[in-house]
């Protein structure tokens, strides 16, 4: 089936782009009319989708359930940080160097949340790229967190507890992508194999 602005698989019923010539989704040629031939590409496609996973769903779903919290939380405290700035603006404060700093940590917050939900897709739909880039993330994150706590907040809490648990928090994160970073290359050499 086609349209002027893209055509329908006729395997698994998604919508592609009039530029798709295999189907985004399931990889079927375009252009199937026969029935005889729609159903093989959906035996095949259900021969494929029986076999067993590479790597176990709970090694993908720890990271990805801990990556979207942390989108979450990060989006919500750039978005935060916007309107403690504009009440600092209307409070009459006139320190620049306090207001670029909070727009640079909203900032900052507001990219990492971005890229921690892409992140957590990637890592959904096993790429490699997303284990590595949320290795990263934990490491800026433990980074951050206690950089932000010795410089906004001294004194407040002590310091090695600060270390500690953003090592716990951010550092789980991080030996949970590592962990199902490890688990999906061992799964490709031994499909190599």
């Amino acid at each position: 089936m086609t349209a002027t602005t893209g055509w329908v698989c006729q395997v698994c019923w998604k919508w592609n782009r009039p530029e798709d010539d295999p189907c985004f989704k399931c990889k079927s040629p375009r252009g199937l009319v026969d029935d005889a031939e729609v159903e093989a590409q959906r035996k095949v496609l259900e021969a494929k989708a029986a076999e067993p996973e590479p790597v176990p769903d709970i090694v993908v779903a720890v990271p990805v359930w801990v990556f979207r919290g942390y989108a979450r939380v990060w989006l919500r405290g750039g978005i935060g940080l916007l309107g403690l700035l504009a009440l600092m603006a209307l409070g009459g404060v006139t320190d620049l160097i306090w207001f670029a700093l909070t727009a640079g940590f909203s900032a900052a917050l507001v990219v990492c949340g971005f890229l921690a939900g892409e992140v957590a897709d990637g890592m959904r739909n096993r790429e490699v790229w997303a284990f590595i880039t949320g290795i990263a993330l934990s490491v800026v994150a433990v980074i951050g967190s206690i950089t932000a706590f010795s410089v906004f907040a001294p004194g407040l809490v002590n310091p090695a507890a600060v270390r500690w648990g953003s090592l716990i928090v951010f550092g789980g994160a991080g030996v949970a992508a590592a962990g199902g970073l490890f688990l999906l290359i061992r799964a490709g050499r031994r499909a190599a194999a």
